[in-house]
């Protein structure tokens, strides 16, 4: 009797678990709209600019003239960093050491260091003032001078003689410098590279390709402030123009059949509108004739046209 009964209870069974199937498919969905909106995640086009930028190092080239102190002594500096001094005038003065440590002789015996040449005076030297010039960036191998390992002194209060205590930069000459780059195709010889070096940025001339090491040697149109305190420093090569419009986040572009547009929130309602792409990077895209403001799906995917979006909250 016992197993009669439970016979009879297991039909029971599955009508109540496909009752339940359908009540739960019933719910999900008459709520399937609500499903989909959580899901849509919006930005807003804004304006703004694409730059196409990228670090890259710098090895510069000035004409600079080391300067020595002719005696041991105590050293007076004329000017700061970074002074013009004409040729022949006093750059810093030395008073010669007694024949007893730490006396000094009167002023009659004291010396002048005088500029070589017109300049700006830096006060250090890398010791490659000789070697890195624009007349070795042109015709020597490049990956053995670049291979120059530099050695900064900047002098003290009191100097040997013969040590050196800054150098003479003509500013008056342009400088150059030795570019690494990721590659040099498309680069040729006489055109430019758009550069920011400093507080600068300037058309560089391209003189020379090198494939070792990678990269190109320029002439700036002028000196470049820096250049000769720190010869190898980080700029900025500007590998192509910006463009400025109304930028979308990458992801907000969608190929929909074989139109590439972007869903946009319109009077509360998603639509697909074809756009066409005037520049994009890894993160934005600047779209043509987008209005700005206005709100985009960041999460396309087929199905979006005409929901009804609330998206006053972004």
């Amino acid at each position: 009797m016992e197993e009669e009964g439970e016979k009879r209870r297991k039909p029971n069974y599955w009508l109540w678990g496909i009752f339940c199937i359908v009540l739960v498919a019933g719910i999900l969905w008459s709520n399937r709209s609500s499903l989909t909106l959580r899901t849509i995640k919006f930005a807003v086009a804004q304006t703004g600019t694409i730059t196409h930028e990228r670090k890259v190092v710098a090895t510069f080239a000035n004409q600079e003239l080391p300067l020595s102190a002719p005696l041991s002594g105590k050293i007076t500096f004329v000017a700061n960093d970074g002074h013009r001094f004409r040729l022949g005038e006093g750059v810093a003065t030395l008073q010669p050491e007694g024949a007893s440590p730490g006396i000094f002789q009167d002023d009659s015996m004291k010396r002048e260091i005088l500029a070589a040449m017109g300049g700006l005076f830096i006060p250090q030297s890398d010791g490659l003032e000789s070697i890195m010039t624009s007349e070795n960036l042109a015709t020597m191998d490049l990956d053995k001078l670049l291979a120059q390992s530099a050695n900064v002194k900047t002098a003290g209060a009191t100097v040997q003689a013969g040590e050196v205590v800054g150098k003479i930069v003509n500013n008056h000459i342009p400088t150059q410098a030795f570019i690494e780059l990721p590659s040099i195709d498309g680069l040729t010889v006489g055109k430019t590279l758009r550069l920011t070096a400093g507080n600068q940025t300037v058309n560089a001339k391209i003189l020379r390709k090198s494939n070792k090491p990678m990269g190109v040697v320029v002439q700036f149109p002028n000196y470049v402030d820096g250049s000769a305190a720190k010869r190898r420093q980080d700029v900025t090569w500007i590998y192509l123009p910006p463009t400025s419009g109304v930028l979308v986040p990458s992801e907000a572009l969608w190929t929909q059949g074989e139109e590439l547009g972007i869903f946009q929130g319109s009077e509360g309602v998603v639509h697909f509108k074809k756009v066409k792409v005037l520049d994009q990077d890894d993160s934005k895209a600047c779209i043509e004739n987008l209005p700005n403001g206005i709100p985009v799906v960041i999460t396309p995917r087929d199905g979006l046209e005409g929901l009804v979006a609330n998206v006053k909250n972004i």
